[in-house]
């Protein structure tokens, strides 16, 4: 191993406070894009997940949720995780949602209203006198503005966020005659993306604007603009950011829990606004009876059905059933059986065309499934004994079709594991979305193309020539039966942190170019592939750099099943949740690229699926060192057999793997996928499947000598929980670099030494994405560069200009930096752009220089 010696340059900082343009209005000259345009665009989905905690009201006031536990699932929890991939898969077919419950997990919430600080207005705009608007009696009720076909009027909502991260965005404005489709404008982490709501058609309630990724003290926000080609005018009333926890008492108490979790009864109880009756959504003085209508009620106010057709509208609610055990499958409901009255027009169409898609679309993907699908014979029912009230059209007044998708019985093990498993759940949305699409078709004379967006595009890579030219190539998309149509174009969407992207450019090849930045930071690509159904999830993460000491990162994780789900506290256990981010959010390339870069500026990084290099679109002998990272891989999916061939030709002939992942050697011992390639090639024995503990410290006498590393072991916010974490220890001439601190000794990372300097390897047994801290990370990086002797060249932040020297002129590139959002502006290696790296750049400009 080389050892590493560093020339401090101190340098005193001139300037002590830094003034410059916020983020927001620096964004204001990027380009927007519409959200994602479909099959559904101009059809609006009333979205609802079934239960919730409900407090017992007209009792002690005491929470509980409507459904018991059974198989790890509690109903109420787990329809809420099903409600958001569902609100994913539509909009990304272009449909308007309006979620009855909170969409995504985001437990913190920032509610801006007109009259708020943080609300500013610019341009025309005029005060209401409406009885009806969001907020408190006696407030200003809101502001409108006439339109223009160019911008002359904007209303700009700007939280100040606790917390970088994922938020929901919803906003709320009265519905009315003289509206048009308002513009929403949403600045984010990636730029801006314009999102239109036909306001004549829905209002008086929250509709959904999307997902986005936000940035502390940087001004993202909304702003509601008055350019529309239609006359009338636009409304600026409330934006919500987050969903935050439940704040409603009944009693004993407010529940404690997310309201995501709760009932749809208190997410619409919280923004009914004011001047609208309680009777608008509930007319029963108790919270158990009073949930089951709320959400069809609030629909149905929420509904301007004076604008538009029944056709252009449809109530969706998601459950999952209980029977006697042995039923399964999928049932979705109808009503009339009993009074005639509660059928909406079209319930039974809507009925058998969503569970006829799911029925006949996921037995063809049983490949991909733990156990087969069942497919049933029977996929509607309607009751003899009652009618379903959350579907009735004794409130919806013939104003929408409606619909409950009991998407398979809990009370059954075989089906509770396959609904528990995120890759059913989200085939589950994708055939509801194409159910949908078939029935507008049908409802509306065909005005609804059937058309349904392309699957998510796989085998993503990226190489970097001389000059810093990237090449992103991808595999087609797969398409058919239970999947989507075949792309037709696809969108190569860029990002200088690798969490917030921008709308991207198109292509119709599977390959596309760009230029990365010529100071050696690393650019994030995925790829969004595209059609006349709409747009596909994106593509895994993919980082590049350019540089002369080739490095290429593979990525092997793409696990995804019931295992990976977040385990949440549930009375004196636990169960289920089905969040994606916090599994697999398909990025793991990104802390692996930024971490090279901050410790070795003159990395050429390239990025790999394994699948690519099994395929040889990628040839290992081309690079230096080689970061494997496989997260929580396992299952005989870790290296397989070609791999493995692959590595060990790689290390004979002088290459240096560094790998990284909880399950690797518990996979090729325990499951016996390659006990002979972890002892010979990476040179450990696999001592236990969970160290228990989150915590291990460097060896003395290695690169990481004393470096306490810290990872994610929980309910992670930024990442995933590792759940547990092999324990290794070194054989042979092997030595442990990292050392647990836990109940379960031995080695969390081992290195096996080559000859004559090169073939090094490293097994690090903990998921690298998961370290806690940037600067961890890095230390990490560094010290395992180290360990299998690639020549690291410390990297200098400070000089922002790249001239090689520290001088004031550095402080002016990086306030410009700044007011770009560029990535010269990341100075403390968290990948963000904030006023935080000021500080950091005035550490690191005192540090000086290697």
């Amino acid at each position: 191993m080389k050892s590493r010696s560093v020339a401090v340059w101190h340098r005193v900082a001139t300037v002590a406070t830094v003034v410059a343009a916020s983020s927001a209005a620096s964004l204001a000259g990027q380009s927007a894009v519409d959200r994602p345009t479909g099959a559904l665009d101009g059809k609006i989905i009333y979205l609802h997940a079934g239960h919730g905690w409900t407090a017992n009201n007209l009792g002690s006031g005491s929470w509980t949720t409507q459904r018991g536990e059974t198989f790890e699932i509690v109903e109420d929890l787990l329809n809420q995780d099903m409600h958001t991939m569902q609100a994913e898969s539509l909009w990304n077919a272009g449909a308007t949602i309006v979620p009855l419950r909170p969409l995504d997990h985001q437990p913190l919430e920032v509610v801006l209203d007109n009259d708020d600080p943080g609300v500013s207005f610019s341009g025309g705009w005029n005060d209401s006198v409406s009885p009806i608007y969001f907020g408190d009696l006696g407030d200003l009720p809101y502001r409108f503005a006439a339109t223009s076909p160019t911008e002359t009027a904007v209303a700009s909502y700007v939280p100040s966020f606790a917390e970088a991260g994922f938020y929901p965005v919803y906003a709320w404005t009265r519905a009315g005659s003289d509206r048009v489709e308002q513009l929403y404008r949403v600045r984010h982490a990636g730029g801006a993306t314009e999102v239109t709501v036909d306001h004549t058609k829905v209002g008086n309630g929250l509709v959904y604007l999307g997902t986005y990724r936000f940035e502390v003290g940087v001004g993202h926000g909304v702003e509601i603009s008055n350019r529309s080609d239609q006359p009338g005018v636009v409304i600026a009333d409330m934006i919500r950011f987050g969903n935050g926890i439940g704040d409603i008492d009944r009693g004993g108490g407010v529940s404690g829990q997310l309201r995501e979790d709760e009932a749809g009864l208190y997410w619409i109880e919280a923004h009914r606004g004011v001047g609208i009756p309680d009777s608008e959504y509930r007319v029963s003085s108790s919270d158990g009876t009073a949930t089951v209508s709320a959400p069809p009620r609030w629909a149905e106010q929420m509904n301007r059905e004076a604008s538009g057709s029944l056709s252009d509208r449809v109530f969706l609610s998601h459950h999952s059933n209980a029977a006697n055990t042995v039923a399964r499958g999928v049932i979705s409901l109808y009503n009339g059986n009993n009074n005639p009255a509660s059928e909406t027009p079209n319930q039974f169409l809507l009925a058998f065309l969503t569970a006829d898609e799911i029925n006949q679309d996921l037995p063809l993907l049983d490949a991909d499934f733990e156990h087969p699908w069942f497919q049933r014979s029977t996929i509607t029912l309607d009751r003899t004994d009652f009618e379903f009230g959350e579907i009735t059209n004794t409130v919806i007044n013939n104003e929408f079709d409606a619909t409950i998708v009991e998407r398979g019985f809990h009370d059954n093990q075989l089906d509770a594991e396959l609904l528990r498993d995120p890759v059913v759940a989200e085939a589950i949305a994708r055939s509801t979305t194409q159910g949908l699409v078939r029935f507008f078709n049908q409802i509306d004379g065909g005005q609804t193309p059937v058309a349904f967006a392309p699957v998510r595009v796989e085998g993503v890579r990226v190489t970097v020539d001389a000059v810093g030219i990237a090449t992103v190539a991808w595999d087609m998309p797969a398409s058919g039966l239970a999947l989507g149509d075949p792309a037709s174009t696809y969108r190569v969407q860029v990002s200088s942190n690798g969490l917030g992207f921008d709308a991207g450019f198109e292509t119709t090849q599977t390959f596309a170019t760009l230029s990365t930045p010529s100071d050696g930071s690393p650019v994030f690509v995925r790829v969004v592939a595209t059609n006349a159904g709409g747009w596909s999830p994106p593509s895994a993460v993919v980082a590049a750099a350019r540089g002369t000491t080739p490095v290429l990162i593979v990525d092997g994780y793409d696990r995804l099943d019931r295992f990976t789900n977040v385990r949440q506290p549930y009375f004196s256990g636990e169960t289920d949740r089905s969040r994606v981010r916090n599994q697999n959010p398909r990025n793991g390339a990104v802390r692996a690229a930024v971490a090279l870069h901050v410790f070795d500026s003159n990395v050429r990084i390239e990025t790999a699926d394994n699948d690519a290099v099994i395929a040889g679109d990628v040839v290992l002998d081309d690079y230096d060192a080689v970061f494997w990272t496989l997260g929580q891989e396992s299952f005989g999916s870790t290296f397989e057999a070609a791999e493995q061939t692959l590595v060990d030709s790689y290390v004979q002939t002088g290459g240096n793997p560094v790998v990284s992942g909880s399950d690797i050697a518990f996979d090729l011992n325990v499951l016996n996928t390659g006990f002979l390639f972890l002892l010979n090639t990476l040179g450990a024995l696999y001592v236990a499947d969970d160290a228990q503990t989150d915590v291990a410290f460097g060896e003395p006498g290695t690169p990481f000598d004393g470096l306490p590393v810290g990872f994610e072991r929980g309910l992670a916010v930024e990442t995933y929980s590792v759940d547990s974490p092999d324990v290794i220890e070194p054989l042979g001439v092997s030595s442990s670099l990292i050392k647990y601190v836990a109940r379960v000794a031995g080695s969390a990372a081992v290195l096996n030494p080559g000859t004559g300097g090169v073939g090094n390897t490293v097994l690090l047994a903990i998921p690298f994405e998961t370290i806690e801290t940037a600067s961890t990370r890095a230390a990490v990086m560094a010290g395992l560069l180290d360990a299998v002797g690639l020549e690291v060249t410390l990297a200098c932040p400070a000089d922002t200009n790249g001239d090689g020297a520290l001088t004031p002129a550095d402080f002016n590139a990086w306030v410009l930096a700044f007011n770009t959002q560029a990535a010269a502006c990341d100075q403390n290696g968290d990948t963000l752009c904030t006023p935080s790296d000021f500080n950091a750049w005035v550490l690191n400009f005192n540090t000086g220089c290697p």
